[in-house]
């Protein structure tokens, strides 16, 4: 019997199932039954009674660092061994899905430039409507390393010219026969299947396993391993552990924060009410888990002023507060949200981010419109602008948005 099992890995896209959040009565109770392995500590709650204040920027990059992608990379290359070494020409294909917040794409192309695979990056607008001729050369036969397209999202447009590329591509890795990994934005794989049937041309796509409250139990505490940190998380409302204490629990974190170690979980182990909540949230998605937890994170204010002045380290078993669920300020949708506002939210989930000139290229909005709508998005914090003036919904108010979608009846993923 397998006591542990990987944190990461990949999984039929059909099997994707959300972490359920937890019943109502559990909700009521506070913790699930591990409660019970928790030591609670009446002194700390008393402290925790009193004004704390968000996190600081250097503590929360040691409590909660930017996750590495190399666990998703491990799991991904043990994942497609088969594939690799398959003669089957049939299976020539290989499709990763993942919805925004899974790193899906960034670990398709993390693989392939490791093992020195051509990769080939989307086309420019312009060359999608023109029909990417020049792009498509690029796809042939002879060579024998597979060809890597880490964003397919990223070769259409929702424009009456914006989907014949992508019908040239398939026919063209079906009559070459060549080997190919595509990865794909999980809401640009459910348009092209509503708008070109592309599930029944290409396999069923894997996917990263949804990180439920069990797996997110043993990531969030070795995040905040990572740099060798030593922290307590604490219910602000009780005082007592987020994690459990288990002797056991405390060396399979250790080990899993060591470089090049496997990150592992056990599926014995009950996950605490809050947990339970940010994993159903964020829709088992680990980049939305993660950026509501740094959200979570308090500290009281003489421990942020000792921070402050130290800069250097913080002391072993720090303790960091952690806000009730109840009492997170999650971004919402605006009741005042209507038409223009959606348009514009599909969009940029469709299209995995978009600039405001493309927006205006493909929607019947003035440019006025469309700069007035993303800023007052951006207020909310609904959207951000990234590198390259491209729009993209944040991870922090993605449950939100994709939930408002799917209220207002238009195309939503498959997560």
């Amino acid at each position: 019997m397998t006591i542990y099992k990987a944190i990461w890995e990949y999984i039929s896209l059909s099997q994707y199932l959300k972490p359920s959040a937890p019943a109502s009565e559990v909700v009521r109770g506070g913790l699930s039954s591990v409660s019970r392995l928790l030591r609670p500590n009446t002194r700390l709650v008393h402290s925790a009674n009193g004004k704390l204040c968000a996190a600081p920027p250097y503590l929360l990059n040691r409590a909660a660092p930017v996750p590495d992608l190399e666990q998703m990379v491990i799991a991904l290359e043990g994942a497609l061994q088969d594939w690799c070494f398959a003669k089957d020409t049939k299976k020539s294909v290989k499709v990763i899905v993942g919805p925004p917040g899974s790193n899906v794409e960034q670990a398709v192309a993390t693989l392939g430039s490791r093992n020195g695979w051509p990769r080939l990056g989307a086309p420019t607008p312009a060359k999608i409507i023109a029909g990417g001729n020049a792009w498509l050369e690029n796809i042939n036969g002879d060579e024998l390393a597979p060809l890597v397209i880490p964003q397919l999202g990223k070769c259409f447009l929702r424009h009456q010219d914006g989907l014949a590329l992508i019908s040239r591509l398939l026919d063209r890795l079906e009559s070459t026969r060549r080997r190919c990994l595509i990865a794909c934005d999980s809401w640009a794989w459910a348009y092209l299947v509503k708008a070109l049937h592309i599930d029944a041309m290409l396999p069923m796509p894997l996917t990263l396993a949804p990180i439920d409250g069990t797996r997110l139990q043993f990531w969030l505490p070795t995040l905040a391993r990572t740099n060798g940190g030593h922290f307590v998380f604490r219910d602000t409302s009780n005082g007592q552990p987020i994690f459990l204490v288990d002797s056991n629990y405390e060396d399979l974190i250790r080990r899993n924060a060591k470089p090049g170690q496997m990150e592992a979980f056990g599926e014995w182990v009950g996950a605490g009410n809050l947990v339970k909540q940010l994993a159903a949230y964020s829709r088992g998605l680990p980049m939305v888990a993660w950026n509501i937890w740094r959200e979570c994170l308090q500290v009281t204010p003489d421990a942020k002023k000792t921070i402050e002045r130290k800069m250097t380290r913080v002391d072993d078993w720090y303790t960091v507060w952690v806000k009730p669920w109840s009492q997170l300020p999650l971004p919402s949708v605006p009741q005042s949200a209507g038409t223009t506002e959606s348009i514009i939210l599909h969009t940029l989930l469709l299209h995995g981010g978009a600039t405001a000139e493309l927006l205006e290229m493909l929607l019947p909005f003035s440019h006025n419109q469309v700069r007035h709508t993303l800023n007052q998005l951006m207020d909310v914090d609904l959207v951000e602008v990234k590198a390259g003036n491209q729009w993209r919904v944040t991870l922090l108010g993605y449950p939100a948005v994709r939930q408002f979608m799917e209220n207002e009846g238009y195309l939503v993923d498959a997560f």
